[in-house]
Parts: C-alpha cells; structure tokens; sequence
C-alpha cells in the first residue's frame, strides 16, 4: 500500500478543508490537560498530518511518522526536521509500531484499508496502553453528484467493491471503516469530513475520476466499455460532487 506524493499534495488542501474542527478541538482540549504528547502517526506518507495537526494542538509535541515508503518519508523528513521517520510495515507487530508512553496514535486515511483484524489489533493496543486515537478521512462509501446519472451510480457500486479487495493488510474494511471502528471503540466520536469538490477543482476531479475508472474497470472487466464511456464524460462536466469521509476520536481515560 502506497500512493504518489502528487496525489497526496493534490488531496491535502481537500483533506484539511474536510477534517472535523470539533474533533480538532475537543482533542486540543484533552491536550491541554496533559502538558505534552508523544504522537505516534501511521501510514504518515509525507507528512500532511502532522503538517495540519501540529499547530491545532497547544502543547508541545514529539512525533514518530511511520510509513512502508521511504521516498515518502524522506519528503516528511525534509518538511518535518524535528519528527522523527520511521519506515515499518504497518501489517507488522502493533506493540512495537506503537510502543508504551504513546499518547495518541493519529492516521488520514488509513483505515478503510485496512483488515477487520488488523483494526481489531489496533483497537486492542490503544486500550492496552491507554492512549488515544484520532484517525481521519475514512472513506465512507458515499460519492454524490449534483446531477447523478445510472452511470454514476454503476461506477460507485464497483468502487466500493473495489475498496474491499485486499490492500496489503487482508480483504479491507472499506465503506465499513468507520462502523467497525465504532463497534470496536464505543466511545468514540464520529463527525463527517467529506471532500467537496466544486465545478472549479478540475485537477481534483479529473484525478478522482480516472483513479474510479481503474478500480471499476480492475472490479468488472466485463463492463469495461461502459467504464470507458462513463470516465470521458464524468471528466468534463461543470458541477459538484461530494466524497463521503468520516473523522473518529476515542480519548483514553487515564
């Protein structure tokens, strides 16, 4: 599992414009209670993160980014001198890539991924060491068009079939993401962030749509035609659309 540092630079306005402030803000607010955080951020690509977290958290703060990527990491590192980089491999030991004295444990994106396992693993290391958790940008299975066509809703149907396939981690939760996380953490806090896309973020579009044809076309070769025809026009038109995400916080009680 990896993705371009192009596309991560692309999404960042997007994801930061998305993210859930009451979350941001409930979570500074814990912080502040503390004194200090020790962050662990995983599957941290180049560091967008922490670019958007570190200044919403008033307390001074140690980060460990840990990726499977290297060049990824080696443009956080170039961002974020003072973080320290970890290249791991996230399908690895749990209490090792978030060890003891851990305060929070963040990832953007991540978990849609991810395998109901590997999330119940996670779950299970933040209660053990009683840490909290901020994960975000969750793809929910939501993809809404300002005028929606069969068509759009035939490629939505393949993407999120498409989402569960196996990531690296075991067959992915996908659309379930967030559901699960709930049923694993009860306590935890949900709040929508979902990216809009205006008539006017043509570079965003065009990059969504030809990344949804790829996934409708590897899902259902046999509709492949229909693909094809579908990405062309879904490029061009003016309009909006919506990409359903999902923001979730658990705060340790310790």
């Amino acid at each position: 599992m990896s993705f371009s540092a192009d596309w991560l630079a692309l999404r960042a306005p997007f994801d930061s414009a998305a993210r859930a402030v009451a979350l941001e803000e409930r979570l500074a607010d814990w912080a502040r209670g503390r004194g200090s955080l020790r962050v662990v951020d995983l599957g941290a690509g180049s560091g967008n993160n922490l670019a958007h977290l570190h200044d919403r958290l008033p307390v001074a703060q140690s980060w460990t980014l840990v990726d499977g990527d290297a060049d990824l990491l080696s443009a956080a590192a170039r961002r974020h001198p003072a973080a320290t980089v970890r290249q791991a491999d996230l399908t690895g030991d749990l209490a090792d890539l978030i060890p003891e004295g851990t305060d929070l444990v963040t990832a953007s994106a991540l978990i849609d991924l991810v395998s109901r396992e590997w999330l119940t693993g996670l779950a299970d290391r933040v209660r053990a060491i009683g840490c909290a958790v901020l994960v975000v940008l969750t793809y929910d299975g939501r993809i809404g068009w300002r005028d929606e066509t069969d068509a759009d809703s035939m490629v939505r149907a393949l993407v999120n079939r498409h989402q569960r396939g196996d990531k690296g981690f075991g067959p992915a939760l996908g659309p379930e993401a967030p559901d699960a996380l709930s049923t694993l953490l009860p306590d935890v806090t949900t709040v929508a962030s979902d990216w809009r896309i205006a008539a006017g973020d043509g570079d965003m579009r065009a990059a969504l749509v030809d990344g949804w044809a790829a996934a409708a076309r590897e899902t259902a070769p046999d509709r492949a035609a229909e693909g094809d025809a579908w990405q062309r026009t879904a490029r061009a038109p003016p309009g909006s659309l919506f990409v359903g995400h999902a923001d979730q916080l658990w705060l340790a009680d310790r």
